[in-house]
C-alpha cells in the first residue's frame, strides 16, 4: 500500500513473520477493511465488523491491534 503509515508496514510484517501464528478471526470496521486486504494480502479470516478505526486480528499466538497511534501485540 502506497504511502502506508509506518505502523500498518509493521504491523504486515509481524504477521507475516508469523507473530500472531495463524490468524483466525478479525475486528474491522468500515475505514480498516482496505488495510485488513494490506496486512492480509486478501485473504481474510472471520470478521467482525464493528466502529471506530481500529484493527484487531486474532492469532493462535497473539492478538495485534492497529490503529492511528500504532500497534499493540499482546500474548
Amino acid at each position: 500500500m502506497p504511502g502506508a503509515p509506518a505502523a500498518w508496514r509493521e504491523a504486515r510484517e509481524l504477521v507475516r513473520g508469523g507473530n500472531l501464528g495463524r490468524v483466525v478471526f478479525c475486528r474491522v470496521s468500515q475505514s480498516t477493511v482496505g488495510r485488513l486486504g494490506f496486512i492480509l494480502d486478501g485473504a481474510a479470516p472471520v470478521c467482525e465488523f464493528r466502529d471506530g478505526d481500529e484493527l484487531v486480528l486474532c492469532g493462535t499466538e497473539a492478538t495485534l491491534v492497529v490503529d492511528r497511534r500504532g500497534y499493540r501485540r499482546f500474548s
